[in-house]
């Protein structure tokens, strides 16, 4: 199972679901809406944590994630870190030439195939 994505670009917007609820600090839930790069399938991130790591709403940025003790009530758990200020319209193209096409793991899935196991050991050394 994949723990560590390493780059991929989103979106930050605003969680729009009749179950988004403000945390305990009055803010709002985001989600990543991912454009480019490996990323998993959690991507809604705290309000109160979003606001820490300044993030604005309609801003594409730079993203890497890591994943972080299991949860017994909300299963895999990530942390999120900004590796950019908001990337411009030439930034945003460049970032996603290198980090590659949108790919999002599922990463409720059990199932892992023998070749994302030996990717993921080469990637953890």
């Amino acid at each position: 199972m994949k723990k560590h994505f390493k780059g991929f670009v989103a979106k930050v917007d605003l969680l729009k679901s009749k179950h988004a609820t403000e945390d305990k600090n009055g803010h709002m839930p985001v989600i990543l809406l991912g454009i480019a790069g490996e990323m998993p399938s959690k991507n809604v991130i705290s309000g109160t944590i979003a606001e820490n790591m300044s993030l604005d709403i309609g801003a594409v940025y730079l993203f890497t994630a890591k994943e972080q003790d299991y949860d017994p009530e909300y299963g895999r758990n990530f942390t999120f870190m900004k590796l950019s200020y908001p990337l411009g319209a030439i930034e945003l193209l460049q970032a996603s030439d290198f980090v590659g096409n949108l790919k999002v793991v599922d990463v409720d899935s059990t199932e892992t195939s023998p070749i994302e196991e030996f990717e993921e050991a080469l990637s953890s050394k």
